[in-house]
């Protein structure tokens, strides 16, 4: 997952609205969001190559999502998509699951990790000590840490901003999602490729959209657009709609 636009508490039907696009190698094997048959409370896309997610849900009110860090070294091997699981699994608190992961956030690859038990949306990245509760507000989270900023990240947050004050539908937050204009101006064809918001490369590139959308009711509604990364795939849109757990 390479670009994380999210509105968290600024209104009072909807409390919480994503819109993510996961970037990725094409011939990495993945499973389309779904619930998983082990865990039926997790509603997730999957890694196959290591069996976590870059975004996912539960029935029990809970979300999480992960990035990468490009151009960070660590010396790390656990994969991040295991946070995303493990968080929607987890009974804790986010500042409990925050706390536990502080000490064992470098057994990690560089990640940005973002997640909420419904109470607290909490922050936190593998190359600087600690995590923070994240205020009331519109938030961008890219492949850079969320303390700094990039003209993708900047363009992405303002274009949020203009969706979430516009009510905009999913349909409409997918097509923001879409954007495959560059945000930066650079010689070199891959730096500007990936700058944007939807990244075409050869063998590289936004492979699925993800729109999450929880309502004061206690519906999520959850929809995930595949894009085809060959001749013979074709697009495809699902969506899931639930109810979190009584109790949750």
């Amino acid at each position: 997952m390479c670009l994380i636009l999210l509105s968290w508490q600024t209104d009072p039907d909807y409390p919480l609205t994503i819109a993510a696009n996961r970037d990725e190698f094409f011939k990495r094997p993945t499973l389309a969001a779904d619930f998983w048959a082990e865990h039926p409370d997790i509603l997730a896309g999957r890694d196959l190559e290591c069996g976590g997610s870059w975004l996912g849900v539960s029935r029990k009110g809970r979300f999480a999502a992960v990035t990468n860090l490009r151009e960070i070294t660590s010396n790390g091997d656990r994969s991040r998509g295991n946070l995303v699981k493990d968080f929607l699994l987890s009974s804790q608190t986010s500042r409990q699951f925050a706390d536990q992961l502080e000490s064992q956030k470098t057994e990690f690859r560089p990640f940005n990790f973002i997640a909420s038990d419904g109470e607290t949306l909490f922050y936190t990245n593998n190359i600087q000590a600690g995590w923070q509760v994240l205020s009331p507000g519109n938030h961008a989270i890219g492949n850079i840490p969320l303390s700094a900023e990039n003209a993708k990240t900047k363009k992405g947050g303002a274009d949020m901003t203009s969706a979430m004050a516009e009510n905009a539908s999913h349909a409409e937050l997918l097509n923001m999602l879409r954007d495959a204009t560059p945000t930066i101006d650079a010689d070199n064809d891959i730096n500007r490729a990936l700058s944007c918001r939807f990244i075409s490369l050869e063998g590289y590139g936004t492979r699925s959209s993800s729109i999450v959308r929880t309502h004061k009711n206690g519906q999520w509604d959850f929809w995930e657009k595949h894009y085809a990364s060959s001749e013979s795939q074709q697009e495809a849109l699902q969506h899931f709609s639930f109810r979190v757990h009584s109790g949750a």
